[in-house]
């Protein structure tokens, strides 16, 4: 395969190379875009006063781009700027906020805006400085900073939103609907969320009974979940509030569950770096109801019980690559022996120029099950996954591995066929 490659390529039509830029263009910023969610060929198209390359070793300013949602559903962008070569030791930070009803191609023109300003103090140090101009436009000189208009909704956002599906065939037939609903406030000081869910799932399946007979299996399930936060502010570290969720679910045969109490989380970095880097522990004391469907291996119907909670996490995001770490576990005080802890980890680093690897996996210990009942299920059951299964773990694994090599440069976009040196598309015959 790989000599039919480069036959293919030798025979190609070959075009004279353009010869080698002079002058500035020549010396013009070298820069790597750190950024998964971007329209890369759009700020290549955009940007030109820079030379975009391959590689972050090649690069004199590495952009990385973090995000986090809004309160009012939007995203906000941090863009960290970081010198290398003759600019190390230079960094800067620019945040860029879209609103929830912004096109993609809104989106791509702030964040471009946004890397163009970024990147003057750097070009301002390169021998393309004196063909580069910077003026203001859109508003009358001497116009002051854009001042935040009176909120009629005091900072409030809603949400409702409804799916529903359906496919079958002569046998099988399945249906699915849901509706949500929620309400958030969040303010430098305080952090409220509400949300209201529900699903309804119905499979039917036609299976033969002992004497060979057809007859239609039918499978319901619903979920309901409510789920409420209310948050102060204690500084740039501290944070305190109370958190209550309450669920009704055939699948893990609760009529219904309630669970409220307090939290404390502490983040060993300031909050603003929370799109670069956190490391946050949360404790919650909880106080939980359950309400079974049916009568539980314990002999339980209803129950109040005592717990607590701890999660653990770690997310950096740094020009080598990005690391997630959480520890997750929660222990019922009347019994110390009924608990769940569940560990996540992934990462993704560039071990040399061109290398990377990444992995991620779980693993949970699952000591928890009271809710499981009596009298079990039915092989049907089982394949129609109308019920949680007794369980004492469960786990996730994924790794990659890739290797880039050649020009270093990433100037040109060719979109021909549908395909770009920028992208992972493919035309394919």
């Amino acid at each position: 395969m790989l000599h039919l490659l480069l036959a293919a390529a030798l025979l190609a039509p070959q075009e004279p190379l353009p010869p080698p830029p002079q002058g500035p263009a020549a010396e013009a910023l070298h820069v790597y875009l750190d950024c998964s969610l971007c329209d890369f060929d759009f700020f290549r198209t955009e940007i030109t006063f820079v030379n975009w390359v391959r590689d972050r070793h090649d690069a004199q300013v590495d952009i990385l781009v973090s995000t986090q949602g809004t309160a009012a559903g939007g995203t906000e962008y941090t863009l960290t700027f970081i010198g290398q070569g003759e600019f190390e030791g230079s960094a800067d930070t620019l945040r860029y906020v879209s609103r929830p009803a912004d096109t993609d191609d809104a989106v791509r023109r702030g964040l471009a805006h946004a890397m163009s300003l970024g990147l003057v103090r750097f070009a301002a140090r390169t021998p393309l400085a004196d063909e580069l101009e910077v003026r203001r436009a859109g508003l009358p000189p001497g116009a002051g900073p854009v001042q935040h208009p009176h909120d009629p909704w005091n900072y409030w956002v809603f949400s409702v939103g409804t799916s529903a599906n359906a496919n079958g065939d002569a046998s099988d037939r399945y249906s699915y609907y849901s509706a949500s609903l929620s309400a958030n406030r969040i303010t430098e000081t305080w952090k409220t969320l509400l949300s209201v869910y529900g699903s309804w799932t119905r499979n039917a399946y036609q299976v033969p009974d002992s004497l060979g007979n057809l007859y239609w299996f039918v499978s319901p399930t619903h979920t309901f979940t409510f789920s409420g936060m209310q948050v102060r502010s204690l500084g740039r570290h501290w944070s305190a509030g109370i958190q209550a969720n309450a669920q009704s679910s055939t699948y893990y045969n609760r009529d219904y569950n309630f669970v409220v109490g307090p939290a404390l989380e502490y983040d060993l970095f300031p909050y603003e770096q929370s799109t670069r880097r956190q490391l946050r522990f949360l404790y919650a004391v909880n106080l939980e109801r359950d309400q079974y469907d049916q009568t539980t291996l314990y002999g339980k119907t209803a129950e109040t019980l005592p717990n607590h909670a701890l999660t653990v996490a770690l997310s950096l995001r740094e020009k080598w690559g990005t690391v997630s770490l959480s520890l997750n576990g929660t222990q019922y005080l009347n019994d110390l022996r009924k608990y769940d802890a569940g560990l996540y980890g992934g990462f993704t680093v560039q071990l040399v120029r061109g290398l990377s690897v990444g992995a991620s996996g779980s693993y949970s210990a699952v000591h928890d099950q009271l809710y499981l009942p009596a009298a079990g299920e039915t092989p049907l059951e089982i394949v129609a996954r109308q019920q949680q299964l007794a369980t004492q773990y469960t786990y996730y694994v994924y790794y990659s591995i890739s290797y880039t090599f050649g020009s270093i440069f990433n100037n040109v976009v060719n979109p021909r066929f549908g395909a770009s040196g920028g992208s992972s598309s493919c035309f394919c015959f």
